[in-house]
């Protein structure tokens, strides 16, 4: 059970977030299982070289592993592994083409986490063009680019972003072919967020990809011929003598299956579904931390591309955030920009309405503290509520309001997370630690008189002063939606090594191979992820296509 909130102004918090996937013959190399050495890279560089303790990180995902233990064998013209969005709409635009494939799924449902989007970027479609226009805005793919660069201190990879918008017109009608399901226009994301009307929103809304992106898709595939071989999980690439990929292991429930193919298609989705992955490379407490990800998504295609010799980065990507508190079902509090913020000391640490622009922004902030409370009162809770869709759940039943939520979970005693009181005083003594509070209470109530934040100048339209009582804590954990990229790779998508030439026949497509994002995802290009998944599923079958098959 979830609350919908609808967009509103003034006091009001914004709307939606992103939380919210026959035989031919081979080459005449021989293709062996590759036999490797551990490699000399870690995860980590925390551990001194030549630790006796060392582990290999891709133990269990070398061609060797696998060899002989092999149950079936099938051959194929390209084998993909992950069918979400890019694998699925890789396996498209292959057999619109053409091309035999093989579509592997580890778990038992196809669309990974392209079942809880959102929406699309488009550029230079009539249905943007369209948009731009209604909102009398005008924009430039130069200005999409040099944002996007900017942000992340052109550490990304801006030739990828030119394609992607310079293919952005004719694979947002290759999605509408394809049977998606999208609104008519381009718009802000949820009508308030992001730079620029450039966002094509499922016709299903918020959360809506599954019936609108992903279910048509497979349909399509499925008229083609073509299904996805669900719980069968790839564990190992192969590579020939001249170490190009020619096909991979994959675990099912009845063995061990060897597919044999002229090229591979890593689209696993990344790695955010994985505890040990997130702390290991993220660095995320995940005692405090919780995970709204497909399951699937637990790093085996790193960590098979990693093992054949590919440059990995996890460690610097980016992420999709999202922040949760135990016992409310609504996700938006933290977009309630009115609210305060304090850290675990009790003290403000940031502008409350740092995620007016970008959703995700918030869930930076959370991170940056060891604990983050919002603090609300009676009047602000009934304006959430007043502002909320009430839903129900596949029993028929209500979801409850904000206030009775939070009521209930500051009486449970075995919540820790949402407690209430009569004042800050007596509210300051409920958080342990939280000795800076009433301060921090009292200079607050003093911006608002003045219509001013001296310290991180929020913006005055949500300067509202709160009751002296009673008075809510509410402590937000981060969760974790999606990592993006982690898999190197090229302009064409093509995984690179440790050198970064390219491994060839071998690609890294949607979130393992991501090359445009770090540190976090953000609304400059609000759906800019799907619009890669889009770009890189079709376009690495293309340079496949031309050099390979």
């Amino acid at each position: 059970m979830k609350q919908t909130e609808k967009g509103f102004t003034r006091r009001g918090f914004l709307t939606g977030s992103a939380l919210a996937l026959g035989g031919v013959a081979i080459s005449a190399m021989g293709c062996a299982p590759a036999q490797k050495e551990p490699p000399e890279k870690k995860p980590t560089t925390d551990e001194p070289t030549g630790d006796s303790s060392y582990t290999d990180p891709w133990a269990g995902h070398y061609a060797s592993d696998w060899a002989d233990k092999v149950t079936e064998t099938v051959d194929t013209d390209l084998v993909i592994v992950g069918a979400g969005v890019s694998g699925v709409v890789a396996a498209l635009e292959a057999t619109q083409s053409g091309i035999k494939v093989e579509l592997l799924e580890a778990t038992n449902t196809a669309g990974g986490n392209g079942n809880f989007s959102d929406c699309v970027f488009t550029f230079g479609s009539p249905q943007q063009i369209a948009g731009a226009e209604k909102a009398g805005v005008t924009v430039t793919a130069d200005q999409i680019i040099r944002s996007e660069i900017e942000l992340y201190d052109y550490t990304i990879d801006g030739e990828l972003w030119v394609d992607v918008i310079e293919h952005s017109a004719d694979n947002t009608q290759w999605l509408l072919d394809a049977g998606c399901h999208t609104e008519d226009i381009a718009t802000f994301y949820g009508g308030t967020l992001g730079k620029t009307p450039t966002v094509l929103m499922w016709r299903d809304g918020v959360g809506g990809g599954m019936t609108s992106a992903m279910q048509p898709m497979l349909e399509t595939l499925k008229g083609l011929g073509v299904e996805p071989r669900l719980n069968t999980r790839g564990q190992a690439l192969k590579t020939n003598d001249a170490g190009e990929a020619c096909g991979v292991y994959a675990e099912t429930k009845d063995g061990v299956l060897e597919i044999n193919a002229k090229a591979v298609i890593f689209s696993g989705g990344g790695w955010a579904a994985s505890p040990e992955m997130l702390a290991t490379y993220g660095g995320y407490d995940m005692d405090k931390t919780d995970i709204f990800c497909c399951e699937g998504c637990v790093g085996d295609t790193l960590k098979m591309a990693a093992a054949a010799g590919a440059r990995q980065d996890a460690v610097s990507r980016g992420y999709m955030f999202g922040n949760a508190i135990t016992g409310i079902t609504s996700s938006y509090v933290m977009q309630y920009h009115p609210a305060l913020w304090v850290n675990g000391d009790g003290r403000r640490f940031a502008n409350e309405d740092c995620g007016e622009v970008c959703h995700d922004y918030t869930g930076t902030a959370v991170r940056s503290q060891e604990a983050v409370y919002v603090i609300l009162d009676d009047a602000m809770i009934a304006e959430m509520d007043k502002n909320s869709t009430v839903t129900t759940n596949a029993e028929g039943q209500q979801s409850k309001s904000l206030k009775d939520e939070i009521d209930a979970a500051a009486a449970d005693s075995a919540n820790a997370d949402v407690v209430s009181a009569a004042s800050i005083d007596e509210l300051a003594k409920k958080i342990e630690g939280a000795t800076g509070l009433a301060e921090t209470f009292a200079t607050y109530q003093q911006y608002c008189a003045q219509g001013h934040d001296d310290l991180f100048g929020k913006d005055p339209q949500y300067l509202v002063a709160l009751a002296e009582g009673p008075l809510y804590a509410l402590r937000v954990h981060q969760t974790i939606c999606l990592s993006l990229g982690g898999i190197n790779t090229n302009r064409f998508w093509q995984v690179v090594d440790e050198a970064k030439k390219p491994i060839e026949r071998l690609y890294a497509v949607g979130a393992d191979g991501q090359m445009v994002y770090r540190s976090l995802y953000n609304l400059n290009t609000a759906g800019g992820h799907m619009a890669i998944n889009f770009d890189s599923g079709r376009y690495a079958v293309k340079h496949a296509k031309e050099h390979y098959l």
